[in-house]
């Protein structure tokens, strides 16, 4: 009897082992595939995660820190613009000028207040310097003159009624309650590029702005990464990183020299009037010699991780007028309470992104935030 013993062949085995490595390559990539998925669903699950929780903190700061600062938006608005970073490249200092004009009119026929007020002696109307302060900044208070004619004759008497150089500071001096507006731009009126908030009780500022780093020559930026600054309010790239900052400040009555216990020839040390804007304590160290002036990037605190980034940070403000002083303004457009229009994108950040295989998740955020119930005083 004959035992016969089969053997695979060489060209059997080989295929057999093709056959294995196929199945094998098959399940590791479709593993790797859900993996991967499984990966970009934890991004993008983060980065609405840190969208969500960053964005809610930032709008509840806005919330508890009050209404529209119409003052130091008429300050932004009298001393100029100019960009960096995504921001105005210099701040409006935030404390009293020694100068402070009152508007008086050429004629005792009144008229609306130009856009400008009497900042800058529109035609038939005039300050009482005789100056133009376009381009400096303004005292605390100043935007409020500008809904006061000082020099109305409103009675055409043309007498000295009060016995004080002629019309000017008399009876019948005209509270026009139209006055121009705190903020206006040519592209949009209602863009104002920064926050600009003051509290109820008028004795504490918080102020928001857009930040924008060059992180382009970072070693976690890839080859040929860039920020490019030709639009100087919103630069753009992937080699740059915007962040949200706030600033906070708190009044005290120090004088118009800003100092405290100096001797206070001008009487406006402890007055109750509001003259100088101090870096609040919780963000700075309680020291007299600063001053909210300053501009120094120091005093601005990040309200969002670094592990983001901002983009395209757009704001808008409504109305363009403070209402407790132009109530009297026929524009139905005036006659509302503040409110806001916030819109930006919010992505992980460049060095988040060179961990990150494929496209980077991004979140857009655009939301309306109204400041404060309807209160005419």
């Amino acid at each position: 009897m004959k035992t016969s013993n089969t053997w695979f062949s060489l060209i059997e085995i080989l295929v057999w082992i093709l056959i294995v490595s196929i199945i094998m390559i098959a399940a590791f990539q479709s593993l790797s595939s859900v993996w991967i998925a499984k990966v970009k669903l934890i991004e993008q699950s983060e980065i609405e995660k840190q969208a969500y929780f960053s964005s809610e903190r930032f709008f509840e700061l806005i919330k508890k820190w009050g209404t529209l600062d119409y003052e130091e938006y008429w300050n932004r608005y009298s001393y100029g613009t100019g960009f960096i970073d995504g921001h105005f490249s210099s701040i409006s200092w935030f404390w009293n000028q020694w100068t402070i004009y009152n508007c008086i009119s050429w004629v005792w026929l009144w008229q609306e207040m130009w856009t400008w007020g009497c900042l800058n002696n529109s035609p038939g109307y005039m300050n009482d310097l005789s100056t133009n302060f376009t381009d400096t900044h303004q005292r605390f208070g100043q935007y409020e003159l500008q809904f006061i004619d000082r020099n109305s004759d409103g009675d055409a008497d043309g007498w000295d009624e009060d016995g004080v150089n002629g019309i000017i500071w008399d009876d019948d001096d005209l509270f026009l309650w139209i006055g121009p507006n705190a903020f206006s731009w040519d592209a949009d009126p209602n863009k104002v590029w920064e926050l600009y908030l003051i509290s109820n009780d008028g004795k504490e500022r918080t102020y928001f702005r857009w930040n924008v780093s060059d992180v382009s020559a970072s070693n976690f930026a890839p080859a040929g990464a860039s920020c490019i600054w030709l639009n100087t309010d919103n630069p753009t790239g992937i080699g740059c990183n915007g962040t949200i900052e706030m600033l906070k400040l708190v009044w005290v009555d120090y004088g118009l020299d800003h100092v405290l216990w100096t001797v206070d020839t001008d009487g406006s040390q402890w007055d109750w009037l509001i003259d100088t804007w101090f870096i609040h304590p919780d963000y700075a160290s309680w020291d007299d010699t600063i001053v909210a002036w300053s501009n120094s990037n120091n005093y601005w605190q990040p309200i969002f991780p670094s592990s983001i980034n901002i983009k395209d940070f757009e704001i808008y403000a409504y109305p363009q007028k403070d209402l407790n002083l132009s109530w009297k303004d026929p524009n139905p457009n005036i006659l509302v309470a503040p409110y806001l229009q916030v819109k930006y994108t919010i992505e992980p950040s460049l060095s988040v992104k060179a961990k990150i295989k494929g496209t980077a998740p991004s979140v857009k955020i655009a939301t309306t935030i109204s400041l404060s119930n309807l209160d005419i005083k």
